[in-house]
């Protein structure tokens, strides 16, 4: 691609006529083509690969070129026949003649944004919680039960260097742990903020405690199966493919979809297609584009000539959802209507009525959907958003609306991603983690409070026509704030919200606002989590103490939702902190960076939609075992009913470990001096630790080697012996050991060593012994590489033998 033009070719004139013949002015004739014909974004994408592949020169002519410049790299193509220009003119055009082709941003931009053809970007990549170990965390070992980790420590044992965790439990009983073995740890997270118990490690109590949880993960598992296979054995006409009308009615999306709503997208839809009902959970942060997902869904059930109902947990969310479905369906004819306390009862009979007939397409509303008079002529599809807003009965009630009718949820609480992984082998989900392209990260201020600091803040956002969330943590004296605010700032329009106000007070309150009557919201936590309010771009959060960081982060995620800067106040009282306040301002400190604290704030989050998922009473094995440790248990236990088991020995390890090989006298750690950050070298021991495959750590090695430069032979040592725990676990061996200077390999009951395999390995390495369940070898002056031959000569044989006839 050139930045600079290239000569333009040359214009064929003739004199011109009409003029003088003194006058010196030419006319020219290009039988050029107005590009105004083009009407799509897909369109014109479509137009330049073809005139790309006839060789034409393209010109773009753009205020943009950064933006069109990563759109012509996710089109690929050849780029040799594009000038990128920066310049604003009116329109292009097409010059067949000499093969030439002026775009502009007339045709590339539509309501400002750019047309863009769809375009792949790639998730977030979440932030493992061993990461944010920090030395006095509690952990737990798969092994030995939850201890305290006390940090990372250096030792040298019989002249080999080696990098260790430490980790502690009841007096006097400690662990190193090495940090190959870094997989057996997790960061122990609970349900509550109860401390766990800490135990001896002489204790039997670990795996009694192991036992009980995973016979409760294998009850949920039951369950859950048995759900799935209840709805596969459910039938209902499948709908059929999309429609012109879907496409063009998805055109009118204005903006670029992330490659997580892409693929919400596509499951949503094969679901529909699929000749059963579906159940799907759909998951994804506030202002991730859960909604385009449900309007694709519903406007496709729509075209198969099925109503369509949306239930919303509160009255504001149904009137901002009913605006959003109206206007991307009304011009293809589709009916919406809604259905809430904001409706006259005149106008509720008459939608009432053309529900019964069918004259209404979709219906969006409350709890009144749930009404016994709420009856519908051919209803297909069902979106219940915040589903976990809902209760026990109401569900309930769903239930009986389903029989073989699809029903999308959503829900903006994140779940844990290995739960996540868990569920989706028996539950339909899908998750949107990374956020819209040109989302702004908010600015975060953790501050004393001050009025001054106030002021600023109100009159700034004012000051571009904005609006401003303020937050109390209790309703007493939240009208004396705001008071106080109105002396600061004379001009805001203040209005008032909190939970002891009637409903219909609050909701006509917080709808006022939305229709900008006032400028400045008082209110306690009541704000509406999924509100989507993209003209309040301040928050400002006083007494942030007496707030959770969950709470925090949830609060914070209601500004920023458009392409404006925004910004989050989380103001304290100086001088009555407590030691567990100063600890989550701590937190939120980092959290203004998007830090550990952030990751905390959202794994807070995690549990207790771990929590909605799973039930309360999951609850106590959770707590007993820790989070992660549980996911994995359940994970087990789904993949073992799916096989067929009935019953497995539950005090046996969750995970299959790879051969120890910490014996192996060999200096294999990460340098202080390489990555001196604890938190990332953690990261990395885990990262290596938990690879399965040589492909994994070649990976690794090319991404340490690009961050950190040339990997220092400790670091060598460290990969390399983990290439050959992975192959020595793909040849049966069970052990790694070194004893009176010899390389003992110990093979697993099911794997042992054929004769002729052991006859080929004497011949093949000096001063080797075999047995059937055994390898031994004299260690020399270079034990990895004692190690990597005899494992290499042993996997050689093996796969020479399966290779020969009969072997």
């Amino acid at each position: 691609m050139h930045d600079a033009t290239q000569p333009v070719p040359a214009l064929p004139s003739r004199p011109s006529i009409g003029h003088g013949e003194d006058c010196p002015c030419q006319e020219y004739v290009l039988n050029t083509r107005s590009l105004r014909t083009v009407s799509s974004g897909a369109d014109i994408w479509h137009r330049i690969a073809n005139w790309q592949k006839a060789g034409y020169t393209i010109v773009i002519a753009t205020d943009r070129p950064t933006q069109v410049q990563k759109a012509l790299e996710t089109q690929g193509g050849e780029e040799s026949h594009i000038l990128l220009q920066k310049g604003n003119l009116g329109g292009g055009f097409v010059w067949d003649a000499q093969k030439f082709v002026l775009i502009t941003d007339a045709e590339l931009f539509e309501n400002r944004r750019l047309r863009l053809p769809p375009r792949r970007f790639n998730e977030g990549v979440p932030i493992t919680s061993i990461m944010d170990l920090q030395p006095g965390d509690y952990v737990v070992h798969i092994y030995h039960g939850v201890g305290v980790f006390k940090g990372l420590t250096t030792l040298e044992r019989e002249g080999v260097k080696r990098e260790y965790l430490l980790i502690e439990y009841a007096h006097p009983d400690r662990i190193f742990v090495p940090v190959d073995q870094l997989d057996r740890i997790q960061k122990y997270i609970a349900p509550d903020d109860r401390p766990p118990e800490i135990k001896r490690l002489s204790s039997t109590a670990w795996a009694r405690t192991v036992a009980k949880a995973r016979q409760k993960a294998k009850e949920v598992a039951e369950e859950l199966v048995r759900l799935y296979a209840l709805r596969e054995k459910a039938t209902r006409p499948p709908y059929g493919e999309d429609t012109p009308w879907q496409a063009e009615m998805e055109a009118m999306f204005p903006y670029i979809e992330t490659e997580g709503q892409l693929r919400a997208i596509q499951e949503v839809k094969a679901d529909l297609e699929s000749p059963h009902p579906m159940d799907r959970l759909l998951i994804g942060d506030v202002g991730f584009g859960k909604t385009e997902v449900a309007i694709r869904a519903a406007f496709k059930a729509i075209m198969a000539e099925r109503q369509v109902a949306l239930l919303c947990p509160t009255t504001i969310l149904a009137y901002q959802h009913y605006q959003t479905f109206k206007e991307r369906f009304e011009p293809f004819g589709a009916q919406v209507a809604l259905l809430s306390r904001l409706i006259t009862p005149a106008e509720q009979k008459r939608i009432l009525h053309g529900l019964k007939t069918g004259a209404i397409d979709m219906v969006i509303g409350t709890h009144r959907l749930l009404s016994a008079d709420v009856q519908f002529k051919n209803l297909g599809l069902v979106i219940i958003d915040e589903e976990q807003r809902f209760g026990v009965m109401q569900k309930e009630r769903f239930k009986k609306l389903r029989g073989t009718v699809d029903v999308l949820s959503m829900s903006a609480t994140p779940i844990p991603r290995t739960l996540y992984m868990a569920l989706t082998e028996i539950r339909d989900m899908s998750m949107i983690t990374d956020p819209p392209p040109g989302r702004l990260p908010i600015r975060t201020v953790v501050a004393p409070y001050t009025d001054w600091m106030v002021r600023e803040a109100i009159l700034r956002e004012l000051q571009r026509s904005g609006q401003v969330f303020y937050v109390v943590p209790r309703i007493q004296g939240i009208t004396h704030v705001a008071e106080r605010l109105q002396k600061l700032a004379p001009h805001a329009r203040i209005c008032v919200a909190h939970g002891q106000m009637p409903p219909q007070e609050v909701e006509s309150i917080v709808l006022a606002f939305y229709h900008h009557e006032y400028d400045v919201l008082v209110s306690t936590t009541i704000i509406e989590n999924g509100l989507d309010m993209p003209n309040v771009n301040t928050l400002i959060v006083e007494g942030a103490e007496r707030f959770g960081l969950g709470q925090l982060y949830q609060l914070r995620g209601r500004v920023g939702r458009s392409d404006r800067q925004a910004y989050a106040y989380f103001l304290f009282r100086t001088g009555r902190l407590t030691e567990k306040a100063e600890e989550r301002l701590q937190a939120l400190r980092e959290f203004s960076h998007l830090g550990s604290g952030f990751a905390l704030a959202l794994r807070d989050l995690e549990i207790r939609g771990a929590g909605n998922l799973l039930g309360e009473e999951q609850h106590g094995a959770m707590r007993s075992v820790g989070l992660e440790l549980y996911q994995a248990m359940l994970r087990d236990a789904i993949r073992r009913l799916r096989r067929g088991e009935t019953s497995w020995n539950l005090e046996a390890p969750v995970q299959e470990d790879l051969p120890d090989a910490s014996k192996l006298p060999v200096h294999a750690y990460i340098p202080h001096d390489y990555i001196a950050d604890v938190a990332q070298r953690l990261g990395y021991y885990k990262r290596i630790a938990g690879s399965r495959t040589r492909e994994e750590l070649k990976s690794l090695v090319r991404e340490l080697r690009d961050r950190y430069g040339e990997l220092p032979v400790p670091l060598k040592n460290l990969i390399r012996l983990m290439e050959q725990r992975i192959l020595a676990y793909g040849l049966g061996v069970q052990s790694i050991c070194v004893e009176d200077k010899r390389l003992i390999l110990k093979f697993k009951p099911d794997r042992k060593l054929k004769a002729r395999w052991q006859l080929a390995m004497q011949k093949a390495v000096p001063g080797i012994r075999t047995q059937p369940d055994e390898i031994t070898a004299p260690l020399g002056k270079h034990p990895l590489e004692t190690l990597m031959t005899v494992l290499g000569k042993l996997k050689t044989i093996i796969e020479n033998d399966s290779h020969a006839p009969g072997g």
